[in-house]
């Protein structure tokens, strides 16, 4: 098993990113933070389901409530619908277009600094979304 390096790389195709997608998750050793649409995690549904009997960590952003209980889901009406954003262990990030189109593209990194910075922007997505949740249950 070779060591990944910490540069970034662009994935090209629709079926290339679901690759990807699907190479990180079987690597998942402790955590998964994954922010997608409801029509494309049905695409991830069985290896997620396969991470939480794994007692692994999983939250889901989505538009989407789906079945799947033994992890955290946020729904959130504010996702693009062709965005992908998926963090791994706290080491490995994938974001950008993941639709049907070959012209979709992804950027996949290990840089320790670019993987701080996503974490942070969602813990704070994350963070809203329990603050609307909040004001809309007030209401």
């Amino acid at each position: 098993v070779k060591e990944e390096t910490e540069g970034y790389v662009t994935i090209f195709g629709c079926q290339n990113i679901q690759d990807k997608i699907s190479n990180m998750l079987a690597s998942v050793e402790q955590r998964v933070y994954i922010s997608i649409s409801g029509e494309k995690i049905m695409l991830f549904k069985e290896i997620l389901e396969r991470l939480i009997a794994e007692e692994k960590k999983v939250v889901v952003i989505t538009d989407f409530s789906s079945n799947m209980s033994g992890c955290n889901v946020y729904l959130s009406d504010s996702l693009m619908e062709n965005q992908i954003r998926l963090i791994v262990d706290s080491k490995y990030v994938l974001t950008g277009d993941f639709g049907e189109n070959k012209d979709d593209t992804c950027l996949y990194s290990g840089q320790k600094n670019f993987v701080s910075l996503f974490k942070d922007a969602m813990r704070n997505e994350i963070e809203l979304i329990k603050l609307r949740s909040k004001e809309n249950d007030e209401n």
